[in-house]
């Protein structure tokens, strides 16, 4: 869910296939079933966005593109909430936290990172604040996966699964978004990492194999790697493209990142 980066550990609750990673993308993805464990537990990790995806960048599940909002104002939504808990218990999420079951957080395709949301069981009436510091879930009609602790509040445990209104309560500002959301409009946004070298020498020889390719030097506590990259490309879309094609060719860890 860190400076803008690009891996992450996503997940999608509800099915027993494993997502691939997708990109700023997590390799957050395969194909994403609906089934749930008996007690509607997740049963596999919340997929990253294909290609690596942090804060508002756009990201890809199973063929589809998902575009964070920028701003939730006014936002409601109504569907099916599910949880995950104890197998994620201590794994980052897409925001890079550490997943805490008992907290009272919760993943959602699109809202922003730290938007706080009310979740209101329609049956029973109950309800529970929850942070959102996850992407998903993937499956069917649900619409929120809440954290063990939230789903314990709002009494879906055994169930595993409940109809719910979400209504957004408000959103923590975070300059890291709005410093995203510029460089989103922005022309010349994204590139493809191809990979990352300890060597210059390989760095070279996977850049020579690609146009329009480029080597940055980063330092990463007291050494230097090379990280291969492609394109300036002035939107999402075409360097998602560029990212399969590059697949294709045997790089099947490439993801986009925000261009330097």
């Amino acid at each position: 869910m860190k400076s803008i980066k690009i891996h992450r550990d996503m997940k999608s609750s509800g099915s027993n296939t494993p997502l691939p990673f997708i990109i700023i993308f997590c390799t957050l993805m395969g194909a994403v079933s609906g089934c749930a464990s008996r007690s509607g537990e997740a049963a596999y990790s919340h997929p990253g966005p294909e290609g690596g995806v942090v804060a508002s960048l756009p990201y890809r599940v199973d063929g589809r593109v998902y575009y964070p909002l920028s701003d939730s104002s006014g936002f409601s939504q109504e569907g099916t909430a599910s949880w995950y808990g104890r197998d994620f218990h201590g794994k980052r999420t897409s925001n890079d936290e550490v997943y805490d079951m008992n907290a009272l957080t919760a993943a959602h395709k699109t809202l922003p990172f730290n938007t706080r949301v009310q979740i209101t069981h329609q049956e029973s009436g109950k309800s529970v604040i929850v942070r959102i510091n996850d992407r998903g879930p993937f499956v069917g009609d649900r619409v929120i996966d809440l954290s063990y602790g939230a789903a314990r509040k709002l009494g879906i445990i055994e169930k595993g699964t409940a109809p719910v209104t979400l209504r957004v309560l408000g959103q923590k500002s975070s300059s890291l978004r709005r410093r995203a959301a510029g460089r989103l409009t922005r022309r010349g946004n994204f590139a493809v990492q191809v990979g990352v070298f300890a060597n210059p020498a390989n760095a070279r020889m996977v850049s020579r194999r690609f146009p329009h390719s480029r080597i940055q030097p980063v330092q990463q506590n007291d050494r230097k790697i090379y990280k291969v990259l492609v394109g300036n490309f002035s939107n999402y879309k075409t360097a998602l493209g560029h990212m399969d094609q590059i697949r294709l060719r045997g790089f099947d860890k490439a993801f986009i990142v925000i261009s330097p």
